[in-house]
């Protein structure tokens, strides 16, 4: 399921419509009609899920329960109740809400630098997700340094598909063997375990079947490639 469509069911269960969500939360109605054919995510994400009355997580990735009490489907006056009781807040403290129980975590991209075999890692001006800040605590990922990455290939497969979402940790670079790494490896952004020998460094993917484990000299590994940090969390495309 799509941005656009949680969008589209946290709407519908919260009986709002285009203009009154647009109201609701200070954007236009054409924004939510972006939103609701095809663009990924919006900076009002949690003040549009709490308007609707759903988890900022669910709305954001798809991540859990659609509604705070857990459950996937709204109780009868659900979306009346809430809608009621959560507009008051977020037009009084949706900026402070925001601010202190969420933070958006933006996609890396990757593009070539001047020297051949090089890369220069960017972040993403048009997407990212929201992510509760107590849960960056709980896995020790400092806010400033979780990134997204977008995973391309068959090569992490069954667990990885082409297209998934997973965060790193950019503050993690020293490799422990058998942990998931984003790499950066000429002009490739790559998901991988790393193992670590006394005189070269195993790049192992997880289907092994198709993709051999690459063997690379230390020297040259440090060379050619750039740990771009630990992966902590990952989103499944389905």
């Amino acid at each position: 399921m799509e941005f656009s469509d949680r969008l589209d069911a946290a709407m519908k269960h919260a009986g709002m419509t285009q203009g009154k969500l647009a109201k609701a939360v200070g954007m236009a109605q054409s924004s939510v009609n972006k939103l609701l054919n095809g663009a990924s995510s919006s900076r009002k994400t949690v003040q549009i899920a709490r308007v609707l009355g759903v988890r900022p997580e669910w709305l954001s990735s798809g991540e859990g329960p659609m509604l705070p009490d857990g459950s996937t489907q709204p109780s009868p006056n659900y979306s009346t109740i809430q809608d009621t009781r959560l507009r008051v807040k977020v037009w009084e403290d949706a900026d402070d809400v925001l601010k202190t129980d969420y933070v958006e975590i933006p996609l890396l991209n990757v593009s070539l630098s001047a020297g051949p075999g090089c890369c220069e890692v960017e972040e993403s001006t048009d997407f990212s997700l929201i992510f509760r800040k107590d849960y960056l605590r709980k896995v020790g990922v400092k806010e400033s340094a979780a990134k997204l990455v977008r995973v391309t290939g068959r090569s992490m497969e069954p667990t990885l598909n082409d297209g998934d979402i997973v965060g790193v940790n950019t503050d993690d670079i020293e490799i422990r063997d058998g942990k998931t790494y984003a790499i950066c490896q000429a002009d490739l952004m790559r998901v991988k375990i790393l193992i670590a020998r006394p005189d070269s460094v195993i790049i192992r993917s997880l289907n092994r079947a198709e993709y051999p484990d690459e063997v690379v000299p230390r020297d040259q590994f440090h060379e050619q490639v750039r740990i771009i940090g630990k992966v902590f969390w990952s989103a499944h495309n389905w």
